[in-house]
């Protein structure tokens, strides 16, 4: 084995535990008690917040636009907090980095 090998092994050894416990604290969650509240940014542009982070929204002529969609298990309240902003379907949805959703 060569060093380079060895050294990459040794950081994903000292990486991947920490990765493990910080997705395990994402499942953790209680979603059942988390509430979307949403908070108009200017005409047609939105900003979600629920757990996690926040999610973009822009609503226009060409679609509804989202931007990080969060955890699997709250897309009920997501689409419903959307449902009361627009009738129009979610068209695009561009997520930003990787959550174990």
């Amino acid at each position: 084995m060569t060093m380079k090998t060895r050294d990459w092994f040794r950081r994903l050894l000292v990486v991947l535990p920490f990765s493990v416990l910080l997705s395990a604290g994402a499942m953790a969650q209680d979603f059942d008690a988390i509430q979307i509240t949403t908070t108009s940014v200017r005409d047609g542009i939105y900003m979600l917040q629920g757990s996690g982070g926040n999610i973009g929204l822009s609503i226009g002529e060409d679609g509804t636009f989202i931007i990080d969609d969060q955890f699997a298990p709250l897309t009920g309240k997501i689409t419903a907090a959307i449902a009361d902003l627009t009738d129009q379907p979610v068209t695009f949805v561009v997520n930003s980095h990787f959550h174990y959703d």
